[in-house]
């Protein structure tokens, strides 16, 4: 080989590497930041993606080369380069498909980087020895290279692991000031919102009712963590208001209750539970028991309100007025493409959302305003004025004049099945297509919930598009009972080529419904 195209090849496979290392960087990091630098989390993605994990197929392929440096360095080199390459290739598709992740800076997430460089810096002094295990200089490069590029997952989580204690300690004492503020707050109430399903949208409705009557502040989007209610009580929550709408969520048993001990509600709602994140909670019980934190939290003066659909011990709960409510509390209710009417009490109620499953939500917060001292009329005014925001399911404009259905800020299972629902009644004229990657953290019932879902797609839908290839399995004639409706299930995962189908099936007699985050990215690449 030519000494100068030698030394060329060399250039392009350091910045080949290079362009690799940092795309797998930024995806781990901002993985760890998306499951929140929780073990249990990181645990749960990798056990449900070992199966489809392309990193294996990498870690393979990388060790295949390693062998063959001690057979002909040339033939690495080579190989080196046709393997960086193509990863450049798909960077370049993630790029230009906008599906390359990063995180959101933070200064965790700069301490990140900041000792990986280190890490890397140092441990490249190997480079400058002159001669390493009788290696020639570019092949040492070579070699460093590949295990910087094998190591990167594995040096992400070990700097995580070192730094959360420190973090945490810091967390510690955030709550600690956070509580201390709350208890020295005299006027403000805390109504508390918790359930496997709907936190979000219910506090976004109980904050639009009582901010008709009322100064109110509230928990942002769905940030519902302990250090996330402590930030806001420390930046937001003051006596100038006269309720704080808080919203808490968790992953296991105990996380409530510590947010409890910072706010002390005195108000606590109950959306439903069901399997959503059970992998985390262990089972149904152990969700029922962390959900129920809240309502147990309360003091005797305090108001319950839950959902009919839960069971429970009446003498667990301190709070002497309990509240139930569910969709049997109304009639009347006329589902259509824009809005849902109902009636309640005697009171026609028309809410600008899609989907009889947000009734519910409605009718718990409609519980919690009339307590607060608000009639139906003045409760009727305000939920006409809620529009559906991003955290909801929302109807847009598609392509060829068809009809979009945005329901990917999160899935849980009893939100897709209301949201077909929602489909059958509203688009009955229509051909209704999903786009669906399934739903995580599910554990032992992830099985048994597909099962359910793929038999519902099947009877509604007449084509669904599944972001999971093995979920395939799910779907076999042993697995799933035969739907009325011939419904044609495509498995696909990439996400550029699932958009490009799509696009062929789209007309104004069309309705898609866009479920969970990854078909949220199908949407994207659409719209």
């Amino acid at each position: 080989m030519n000494l100068v195209n030698h030394q060329i090849i060399i250039i392009i496979i350091s910045i080949l590497t290079l362009i690799k290392i940092i795309r797998d960087s930024l995806f781990y990091v901002w993985l760890w930041q998306v499951k929140e630098y929780r073990v249990d989390r990181m645990k749960s993605y990798l056990k449900e993606n070992k199966s489809t994990s392309i990193k294996n197929i990498d870690y393979l392929f990388t060790l295949f080369l390693i062998l063959i440096v001690f057979l002909k360095p040339v033939i690495l080199i080579y190989l080196v380069l046709l393997f960086f390459a193509y990863s450049f290739y798909q960077i370049i598709k993630e790029v230009k498909g906008r599906t390359l992740k990063r995180p959101k800076l933070t200064l965790k997430i700069l301490l990140i980087f900041s000792i990986m460089i280190i890490f890397y810096l140092l441990f490249f002094a190997i480079y400058w020895i002159p001669v390493f295990m009788g290696m020639t200089r570019p092949l040492v490069l070579i070699l460093l290279l590949l295990f910087f590029y094998l190591f990167t997952p594995f040096l992400i989580t070990l700097i995580v692991l070192f730094i959360n204690p420190f973090f945490n300690f810091q967390k510690k004492r955030i709550i600690k000031r956070a509580t201390n503020k709350m208890r020295a707050l005299k006027k403000i109430k805390v109504i508390g919102i918790t359930g496997s399903y709907g936190k979000t949208s219910t506090k976004e409705f109980l904050d639009t009712i009582l901010s008709q009557k009322y100064k109110v502040v509230k928990t942002e989007g769905n940030n519902n963590t302990n250090i996330g209610v402590a930030y806001t009580v420390l930046n937001k929550v003051s006596d100038d208001y006269d309720y704080f709408i808080c919203e808490m969520g968790a992953y296991k048993i105990g996380e409530i209750n510590e947010m409890c001990e910072i706010v002390k509600p005195e108000i606590g709602i109950l959306t439903g539970i069901n399997e959503q994140h059970l992998e985390l909670f262990g089972s149904i019980e152990n969700t029922r028991k962390a959900k129920f934190e809240l309502i147990k939290s309360l003091p005797e003066n305090g108001m319950a309100v839950i959902n009919s659909s839960i069971k429970y011990l009446v003498l667990s709960i301190k709070a002497e007025n309990i509240k139930h409510f569910s969709l049997s509390d109304v009639s009347g209710i006329e589902v259509y493409q824009d809005y849902i009417e109902f009636d309640y009490k005697s009171c026609k109620f028309k809410i600008n959302f899609l989907g009889k499953h947000y009734i519910e939500n409605v009718l718990s917060v409609i519980i919690v305003a009339e307590y607060l001292g608000m009639n139906l009329e003045e409760i009727k005014s305000a939920i006409e004025k809620i529009k559906a925001s991003k955290f909801m399911m929302r109807k847009l404009d598609g392509l060829n004049n068809s009809v979009f259905i945005d329901d990917s800020y999160s899935a849980n299972p009893d939100g897709v099945i209301a949201a077909l629902d929602y489909l059958d009644e509203a688009y009955q004229d229509y051909q209704k297509i999903i786009v669906f990657p399934g739903i995580i953290e599910l554990g032992n019932r992830s099985e048994k919930v597909h099962r359910k879902l793929f038999y519902k797609i099947g009877k509604v839908c007449d084509i669904a598009y599944i972001l999971n290839q093995s979920a395939k399995r799910l779907h076999s004639p042993n697995g799933t009972m035969k739907p009325t409706n011939e419904c044609k299930f495509v498995f696909e995962k990439d996400f550029d080529k699932v958009a490009s189908m799509l696009r062929k099936d789209l007309d104004k007699n069309t309705v898609v419904l866009f479920e969970s985050r990854g078909a949220g990215v199908v949407m994207g690449k659409i719209l």
